[in-house]
């Protein structure tokens, strides 16, 4: 493919509507994207939007240098990053490194994305921390033409932190490499991969909330991951005379994102739960001053659950007109599916934290509500999961279960955050949530709606 002719003005008019005046920003995201999921998607949004990038490239690796003999054909995997990018005007998948055959190296990426966009740009390349510990395999000096990669005039490398490695951390390795240019950031970086996918796919679970819905659909259509002779997940929700163990799962869901839906459907998995409750908390007893906003609370959380058969949206709280505790909560489950159905309450582990000042112990009722429903907890991180489960063991008369979901660390917070700058919040919460939030004015400046503390 030649180079794109008056790239200044065709990028500037395509996504800005006006010609651009300095030199396009293009990030280069390469990987073996198998499947591409919310993690590279959020990492790449949350790059563009503190780099101010102009593109991001996702180009899909052809054969990977780091042994992967089992990985799907480059052109399957390539039409998974061409679906989950497409509604993305700053997104681009990129067939750079399959074009050129044969193994794909960095220093090839570089070379095809200004054969084809021109050397008028500044290219960021975006890679994982790992990269820059000097025993790792792949030390980033010891990749294949690294030399050659490191002379190319306006290159620079954006690392962001994964699995614990900090920013510090990478800014000391940065100085082992002082040849080229290494800015460490800070992105949300979710504990998701595509190994976990591919094995809940394998395994026959739902993968939904870890990718895009477009993702999910060629995944089935095409049986990528499955063994022979299996048949791609469908849901089977029972019908609500057959339920026999709920989820309740409470919250001010100040919007609601991604992370709390993967919450619940993980837990509905690992329990075979039949039903998940999202209970909006209208007046929550450790934050009165969201009250006036939960018939929109509860909207964003109708939207973000109509899709899936096994969640249901209450509003037993928003009715109610007190303030929200959980045994009430729960009384209402019981009277609507009767005395045998089990109940499990989804809360985050740090209520088990006695030092919590709305630790579990403490909740109004706290002895009816532990005869009364069982409770899953669930750690933030994989180191907190021991730590939880010394908590559950010294609360007494409840019968709590410990599960850690692989989420995706966006909070509420860091939801509204981005929309009060004005940045959008794809990959953080559906579609229908964000528009909801567009239609009603919500969080930004603008809106009508009380500010949020």
């Amino acid at each position: 493919m030649g180079k794109i002719q008056n790239l200044r003005r065709h990028l500037g008019m395509t996504l800005y509507g006006k010609p651009l005046t300095r030199r396009p920003r293009f990030g280069i995201y390469g990987g073996q994207f198998d499947p591409i999921h919310y993690g590279h998607l959020l990492c790449a949004q949350w790059t563009r939007w503190t780099e101010k990038l102009d593109k991001v490239l996702f180009v899909t690796c052809g054969e990977s240098p780091n042994d992967k003999p089992d990985a799907l054909p480059a052109n399957d995997r390539h039409d998974m990053v061409v679906a989950a990018t497409a509604n993305n005007p700053f997104f681009e998948a990129s067939r750079s490194d399959i074009r050129q055959q044969g193994t794909s190296y960095m220093v090839n990426t570089v070379q095809g994305v200004i054969d084809e966009y021109g050397d008028d740009i500044d290219l960021f390349v975006m890679i994982s921390a790992e990269y820059l510990n000097p025993d790792h395999k792949y030390f980033l000096p010891k990749w294949i033409g690294a030399e050659q990669l490191f002379a190319i005039k306006n290159l620079s490398f954006l690392v962001f932190p994964r699995e614990g490695i900090t920013v510090e951390q990478i800014e000391v390795w940065s100085k082992l490499i002082p040849q080229v240019k290494i800015k460490p950031l800070f992105a949300p970086s979710p504990p998701l991969s595509s190994t976990m996918i591919r094995q809940w796919v394998a395994q026959g679970r739902s993968i939904w909330y870890s990718t895009t819905w477009d993702v999910q659909q060629i995944i089935a259509k095409k049986g990528h991951y499955m063994k022979p002779g299996q048949q791609p997940y469908r849901p089977e929700a029972p019908a609500l005379a057959d339920v026999k163990r709920v989820g309740i799962y409470p919250g001010q869901f100040d919007p609601i994102g991604y992370g709390d839906l993967l919450c619940g459907e993980w837990a509905r998995q690992e329990l075979n739960l039949d039903r998940v409750a999202f209970v909006t908390s209208a007046n929550p007893p450790n934050n009165r001053t969201i009250r006036d906003t939960a018939e929109d609370r509860h909207d964003m959380v109708v939207a973000a659950t109509a899709g899936n058969p096994y969640f249901d949206a209450w509003r037993t709280d928003v009715d109610s007109g007190k303030v929200s505790y959980t045994l009430q909560t729960v009384q209402e489950a019981r009277r609507r599916f009767g005395k045998d159905v089990e109940l499990f309450v989804i809360v985050s582990s740090a209520y088990l934290d006695p030092k919590h000042p709305f630790t579990l112990t403490k909740w109004m009722g706290a002895e009816e509500l532990f005869k009364q429903c069982k409770f899953i907890a669930m750690p933030n991180g994989w180191n907190e999961i021991e730590q939880a489960k010394k908590w559950a063991a010294r609360v007494p008369n409840a019968d709590i279960q410990v599960v850690y979901a692989p989420s995706i660390p966006v909070s509420s917070g860091d939801i509204r955050t981005l929309i009060g700058a004005g940045n959008p919040t794809l990959y953080c919460t559906p579609g229908d949530v964000q528009q909801l939030i567009n239609k009603k004015g919500l969080y930004g400046s603008a809106s009508p709606k009380k500010k949020r503390k």
